[in-house]
């Protein structure tokens, strides 16, 4: 009962978690996730057979793929909370942002499916392994990568490849001019655009994903877990709590304007929003993703 009151109070201070947005108290989101491993801080429409676990991630350097100084401790729990999915909610396929169905480029750094580990028998790596695994820097590994590998989990693709070159050519162009030139305003106005555009088009993709793999068999239930870096949260809560997507171009750019309804809203999907413990705990990163709200 305490543990149920905390948890409660908890959401209460959280931006985007709104106590009206179709939250059904009978469902809880999931309220046995442990705390040391991640803090819900959106949740909606739980008794809905179809849901989405979206985790916010930490991800090794867009350009240079090296570890930041919280990439690796937020990675073991982004491992910890899929784990725990699985196990307890049934969950058997991954979408990970960043990865693409085809022979995976390893100097991009896409997701490459690996062999299954312990004769096809799941596991559970411990810390000292994944740490060791997530720390090597002579090889590209991530938490989802980690899933598949020792837990076998189907996965898909939902990235858009087009809006996903076109937003590393930008930060590649950001990178060159710097950031204090009228070229790196004009290219970084242009990079906020293509990020939003590609959020929603991952979001927009999911139900039709996981629609798919439901019909050929390949999972038992229409639920998955979508990885996303902690930069995109913000919009995607605007998006559910808005019940609407708008994308408008900036001024003198080729690019058009995206109006949209949210799929997953109206495929009645339920949403549950988690941010690893070392994530949710680092008030400057919240701030800088706009995600510190109440806890000002």
């Amino acid at each position: 009962m305490l543990l149920s009151f905390i948890l409660f109070f908890a959401l209460l201070l959280v931006p985007g978690f709104n106590l009206n947005a179709g939250t059904n108290q009978d469902f809880p989101a999931i309220p046995a996730l442990p705390t040391e491993r991640g803090e819900v801080v959106f949740s909606f429409n739980e008794g809905s057979p179809n849901q989405i676990y979206i985790i916010g991630m930490s991800h090794r350097d867009t350009l240079t793929r090296a570890n930041g100084s919280n990439t690796v401790k937020s990675q073991i729990e982004v491992y910890r909370i899929g784990e725990w999915l699985i196990q307890n909610r049934g969950l058997e396929l991954l979408l990970p942002e960043g990865f693409f169905l085809k022979e995976a480029s390893d100097e991009k750094g896409n997701l490459i499916k690996t062999a299954a580990s312990d004769n096809g028998k799941r596991v559970s790596f411990d810390i000292k392994t994944l740490e060791g695994k997530l720390e090597n820097d002579n090889a590209y590994i991530n938490a989802e990568m980690l899933l598949m590998e020792s837990h076998h989990i189907e996965s898909q693709q939902v990235e858009d490849t087009d809006l996903y070159n076109a937003v590393r050519e930008k930060i590649s162009l950001l990178e060159k001019y710097g950031n204090d030139t009228y070229e790196s305003l004009f290219i970084k106005s242009g990079l906020d655009y293509l990020q939003e555009r590609r959020t929603a088009a991952m979001l927009q993709k999911i139900p039709e994903v996981i629609e798919g793999e439901y019909r050929k068999g390949r999972i038992k239930n229409k639920k998955a877990i979508f990885t996303i870096g902690m930069s995109h949260i913000s919009e995607i809560i605007k998006y559910l709590k808005q019940n609407k997507i708008e994308i408008y171009s900036p001024a003198f750019t080729p690019y058009d304007d995206y109006l949209s309804g949210v799929n997953l809203l109206e495929n009645d999907f339920g949403v549950t929003i988690i941010i690893p413990r070392t994530l949710a705990d680092n008030l400057e990163l919240l701030k800088l993703t706009r995600l510190d709200g109440a806890r000002e």
